[in-house]
């Protein structure tokens, strides 16, 4: 990609941002519901949760995309972009399977109806799937940052 590309692109995220920002801060619920109790305020929420989902997708879109013409001219490494697919895939498998139906304060669950669990399990889910994908991402990160500073340490 051009820089000049790169300076528009910029750009767009950073007017989309606002823009979400701005119905966030502004309580605007974009769903035109009614909610009561612990989800009166689940307006500030939901543009901020789809605005994150569109640029999760956008980003593993363009994870998998950008590799492609490096991985065409390079054949050998086609088993290391699908060892790095297989892990992710992995890595989201587990924290589908660390990841509960329900809040982590059981004060908020006993609240709910059990009508209100069921309709919300889903919500909980994805809430905690996102928050424990985030500490690992966090935790792998900082292991790759001390590995490679190691291992700059060691060459010398």
């Amino acid at each position: 990609m051009s820089r000049k590309t790169l300076n528009i692109i910029t750009i767009v995220l950073f007017i989309v941002s606002v823009i979400v920002a701005i119905f966030t801060f502004a309580n605007i619920n974009t769903m035109g519901e009614v909610k009561e109790g612990i989800y009166a305020n689940s307006g500030l929420v939901n543009p901020l949760l789809y605005w994150s989902y569109f640029l999760l997708v956008i980003t593993l879109v363009l994870v998998l995309l950008l590799p492609l013409p490096s991985i065409i001219k390079n054949p050998k490494s086609l088993k290391r972009t699908l060892f790095v697919i297989v892990g992710i895939i992995v890595a989201f498998g587990v924290v589908y399977l660390l990841s509960q139906g329900k809040p982590d304060s059981e004060a908020i669950w006993k609240t709910l109806l059990p009508k209100q669990q069921d309709e919300y399990r889903a919500d909980f889910l994805t809430a905690n799937m996102n928050i424990i994908g985030a500490e690992i991402a966090l935790i792998l990160a900082v292991a790759v940052i001390l590995w490679s500073m190691l291992k700059g340490y060691v060459k010398k």
